[in-house]
């Protein structure tokens, strides 16, 4: 059976869908699909001044804002997170990408840092399934440590419901299996290599559920010969600095993304941690050292 590639940008990340099927009937779900792509990057981007996020962190320290039950969800996955990682794991913390300019090769001070950490506590928010309200004013919620994957999840499950049953979501390298290929022989995966990320250190084959990788390599600085990258640390607002790369496969996309996340904000803790979870995993440390039980 032919495979179809439908290929579109969101969320700053070149997306895919590859699809095995009825070409006219695949076509009208990947709009589908993209679409509801499309919807919850509106919704929950910090980019967008509209964005139901955007009213969340503009009400902040002055009113509760309404929501509504997937928003509600998202922040109860949030706050499983956040206990999860005794923390570390912090949605307040994207305040943090305000002094973090990761184009401009300059560390910002640390007395701005401190100036930051105060509004980072997501312990403070106050929320339930109806509405949700920061307490400072200046603080913020940001679901960029796992709304892509989210939505990788979501798009699958557009596609599931229209009967596809053929085919993987990639956003951006987030991947999530709507169903093995057609002669069962699985989806064969690259896992990056982290010191040359257009390079596969790795291959997966997957039948179903999902796989995600969080890494160094995403977004970063060079200053002198030391590398900043993108994931920072809610209790000191300084990235992490152990891990290369992890790689996580689970039966949800949103699920091996946070796992994945959570172990770089471990760093050192993170490989102990990630054998408890009961997941298939490939881990590479700033040393190239690998973790591993694929």
């Amino acid at each position: 059976m032919d495979f179809h590639q439908h290929t579109f940008t969101a969320m700053a990340s070149p997306c895919k869908f590859l699809l095995q099927g009825d070409s006219h009937h695949i076509k009208q779900a990947c709009l589908k699909a993209q679409a509801e792509v499309q919807r919850i990057e509106e919704k929950f981007s910090r980019y967008r001044h509209d964005s139901l996020l955007q009213t969340i962190n503009n009400n902040a320290g002055i009113k509760a804002t309404k929501i509504d039950e997937e928003t509600a969800g998202l922040l109860n996955y949030a706050q499983l997170c956040h206990q999860q990682s005794d923390g570390l794991f912090d949605i307040t913390s994207g305040i943090l990408r305000q002094v973090w300019d990761f184009k401009s090769n300059t560390l910002p001070t640390e007395q701005i840092l401190q100036t930051l950490l105060p509004l980072i506590n997501w312990s403070s928010v106050q929320w339930d399934h109806h509405s949700i309200f920061l307490p400072q004013k200046k603080m913020e919620i940001d679901f960029g440590g796992f709304g892509k994957e989210y939505a990788a999840d979501r798009a699958a499950e557009v596609f599931q419901s229209l009967g596809i049953q053929h085919g993987l979501v990639d956003l951006g390298g987030d991947i999530r299996i709507i169903g093995d290929k057609t002669d069962k022989s699985g989806w064969d995966i690259g896992i990056r290599d982290p010191q040359r990320p257009e390079l596969a250190i790795s291959y997966v084959t997957l039948h179903q559920g999902a796989m995600a990788t969080s890494g160094h390599y995403e977004r970063f600085m060079m200053v002198g010969d030391q590398r900043y990258c993108h994931i920072l640390k809610a209790n000191t607002g300084w990235p992490v600095n152990h891990w290369a790369s992890v790689t996580v496969l689970a039966p949800q996309c949103l699920v091996a993304g946070s796992l994945a996340t959570l172990t770089m904000l471990a760093e050192k803790d993170g490989a102990d941690w990630l054998q408890e979870q009961d997941v298939a995993f490939l881990a590479i440390d700033n040393q190239g050292a690998k973790f591993s039980n694929l």
